[in-house]
């Protein structure tokens, strides 16, 4: 029997799940029974003119053919947590197959791949079309692991290959059956620090609502392979920064497999870059501690944080929030605050700003609190802001400067991580949907090198301003809000739900 292509495959897979029978889908597509018959066999796609017309119409039927019974099964299929998200998340599936078969058909001349290919030379956007596998829109369980020398490749390429899959990184859905381990070279290059660093913080936050770990070694250089578990892998030799040779794709599923063991053997747990943690567990192995007592202690805040918080609000927000946080108790948040706000008084402390945080705090209130987003209220944020602005006026201690949007390489579409950053303990705080692990501390001199570089080189730049006139708009701006929220009566927002 012939064996049917991808495309078929999810299609007749779809419309079992959804008991939805072929005449009620060719209604809904307005298309002869037959010819669904034949989608779902193999025999024939649907035009390429209207395939797109066809794919969304194909994924709203299926989502209005779902019962009780059946609707749980797609959304944990999707891991999507509404049923008005499945409509998108079955589009691109299809889609994505779709693609796939269709680039089959113009290389190879075929719908259904072989188990082995093999191209003499591929460019980057080839190999990366190949490393865009439809097999990764499945997210309830995943595992890939890539040797990839992305520090090496073209800045253009760089994020696409970064980017994983974005069915993974949209809609700010977490993922936890997602696992993805990459190791990348840091050694064998002439890295430029700020690049990297940036580079490095936005791939972190990319990938953070999925189970990703990072490693270096030296055997990723000039390597690009890929392997996902039980599906497919993908291997060649990086000769430029936008070419690769003896390029070798696998579908057989033993094969691929073998490849990603072996993967997995070479990202020990000596190659770790980076170790996950939370502020709860830092807090309970006195690491929240440590980085408050390290020497030469700096930030790059990319959101605010409970150490800019006056008492009185801390200990307001405590009351409210301590039975949520849960993992961490009252006294030891209080003893945490208390640390902080002498450090802030007497040691030397350097803050960098992007200036986006003021326009996001001004405007949302999202504050993260010990790893928790929490939302202030106007009269909340106004104590905030008055409180960081005391701060710099009355400490010679604390030295804050402004970084515009655009000054470093970064993408504005990840939200910014803020970084801790001191002599001896450093750590990544992510801007994540979920406080579990949303912390990254380097496991490696070499990241921490590479941290410090870049901070010390921005904090020099002349492209940083002075934070006063920032503080000024925010509070002013702050001001405006508080009184239009006591003139107009509060209206329910999504978050109040």
């Amino acid at each position: 029997m012939k064996e049917k292509n991808r495309f078929s495959v999810l299609l007749e897979h779809l419309t079992s799940m959804a008991n939805l029978k072929n005449y009620v889908l060719a209604k809904a597509v307005q298309y002869d029974e037959s010819y669904i018959s034949k989608w779902i066999s193999g025999k024939l796609l649907p035009t390429e003119k209207n395939h797109e017309t066809i794919l969304q119409n194909i994924s709203q039927c299926i989502v209005d053919s779902l019962t009780d019974d059946n609707v749980r099964t797609f959304l944990d299929e999707y891991q999507v947590p509404d049923i008005s998200d499945l409509q998108p998340a079955i589009y691109d599936h299809l889609e994505s197959e779709y693609s796939y078969v269709k680039e089959l058909q113009t290389t190879t001349g075929a719908e259904v791949a072989t188990k082995i290919s093999y191209y003499p030379e591929l460019t980057l956007d080839q190999f990366i079309f190949k490393m865009k596998h439809p097999a990764l829109r499945k997210v309830q369980s995943l595992n890939v692991y890539a040797m990839v020398d992305i520090l090496n490749v073209d800045t253009n390429y760089q994020l696409l290959i970064a980017e994983f899959n974005s069915m993974h990184n949209d809609r700010g859905l977490v993922l936890p059956g997602v696992h993805f381990s990459l190791m990348i070279d840091l050694e064998s290059t002439s890295l430029d620090p700020i690049y990297t660093a940036g580079f490095l913080m936005n791939l972190l936050s990319n990938l953070s609502n999925i189970d990703f770990n990072l490693y270096c070694g030296t055997q990723a250089q000039r390597k690009m392979v890929f392997a996902i578990k039980d599906i497919y892998s993908l291997s060649g030799m990086l000769v430029d920064q936008s070419h690769c040779l003896a390029v070798t794709t696998i579908e057989d599923s033993s094969l691929s497999t073998e490849l990603y063991y072996k993967l997995r053997l070479l990202c020990s747990k000596e190659a770790l870059l980076i170790r996950r943690s939370s502020i709860p567990e830092m807090i309970r192995t006195y690491e929240y501690e440590h980085s408050l007592f390290a020497q030469s202690p700096a930030c790059l805040c990319g959101h605010f944080t409970e150490h800019f918080l006056p008492s009185d609000l801390h200990r307001e927000l405590v009351d409210k929030y301590v039975s949520e946080i849960g993992k961490i108790n009252r006294t030891a948040l209080e003893k945490m605050h208390a640390i902080t706000a002498q450090i802030l008084a007497a040691t030397p402390v350097r803050a960098l700003i992007y200036v986006s945080v003021f326009t996001d705090f001004t405007v949302t209130g999202e504050l993260d609190f010990y790893g928790y987003r929490i939302h202030l209220t106007p009269d909340q944020r106004l104590r905030y802001l008055k409180h960081l602005k005391h701060l710099h006026e009355i400490s010679d201690s604390l030295q804050l400067k402004i970084l515009p949007n655009g000054l470093l390489s970064d993408y504005q579409h990840i939200p910014r991580p803020t970084l801790f950053l001191a002599d001896d303990f450093s750590y990544l705080r992510l801007k994540k949907n979920t406080p579990d692990y949303n912390i990254c501390i380097p496991n490696k001199i070499i990241l921490n090198r590479i941290f410090t570089e870049f901070y010390n080189t921005t904090w020099e730049s002349d492209a940083c301003i002075a934070p006063d006139a920032c503080l000024t708009h925010a509070i002013h701006s702050v001001e405006i809000l508080k009184a239009e929220s006591v003139i107009t009566p509060h209206q329910p927002r999504l978050d109040d739900y």
